[in-house]
């Protein structure tokens, strides 16, 4: 389990960063100068917490553990697969969901919510602080507003959305990999099978709940 939150979190931190900071200038900051411009400043934190925290943020984090963790898992569970590794550990006495299948669960939905917070700050505190910067040194007070704005609710449909969004990917890719049979082109065949089912997935889920929040 720390194995997969170090190569699902951690090691995609530079990915992750660039990514932040993109978002923090193409939607925080010309939401903030939008908004500014259109006299709906009232309006401001509250479309940044769900548009970024609640909306960009989960989902574009969600779409980059899909294209990282997801493969990834696929690839290693169906190459064992191939070799009788599995078949292996079942002789030994092994529970396989025990120590394959849940560790992959729980880390990557750990590591789904530890990247979003990390990617919904810097997007948040660079975007405002451009806008600080080159508009006007007001915006900055929205630092300290969004974080007064934040509730207990709104902190736990975060947890809860991002903790789900992780389980159903790594769920989805150690289904496909157990999927594998006996020939090699099946890997990448359920490979990207696995990618276009966790997105199909993340888009119901993200329209359920956007349903449910109504």
């Amino acid at each position: 389990m720390v194995a997969q939150i170090i190569f699902t979190g951690i090691d995609a931190l530079p990915t992750i960063t660039f990514l932040a900071l993109a978002a923090g200038f193409v939607f925080t900051f010309r939401l903030i100068s939008v908004l500014n411009s259109v006299g709906a400043a009232d309006e401001i934190v509250s479309l940044l917490i769900n548009i970024i925290c609640l909306g960009i943020g989960p989902f574009l984090a969600a779409i980059i553990l899909i294209s990282r963790t997801g493969s990834a898992i696929v690839v290693d569970i169906g190459n064992m697969k191939l070799h009788g590794e599995i078949e292996g550990l079942e002789m030994l006495g092994i529970n396989i969901n025990n120590y394959l299948i849940a560790p992959r669960l729980i880390g990557t939905a750990i590591s789904q919510l530890a990247i979003t917070v990390y990617f919904t700050f810097i997007a948040l505190v660079f975007g405002i602080t451009l806008s600080g910067l080159l508009v006007s040194s007001s915006h900055l007070e929205l630092l300290f507003e969004i974080s007064t704005a934040v509730t207990p609710f709104l902190v736990m449909v975060f947890v809860i959305k991002n903790l789900l969004f992780g389980f159903v990917i790594a769920a989805t890719s150690c289904y496909s990999g157990l999927s594998v049979r006996t020939s090699p082109t099946e890997v990448p065949q359920q490979a990207t099978r696995a990618i276009v089912n966790s997105l199909v997935a993340i888009f119901i889920i993200e329209g359920l709940l956007a349903l449910a929040l109504l």
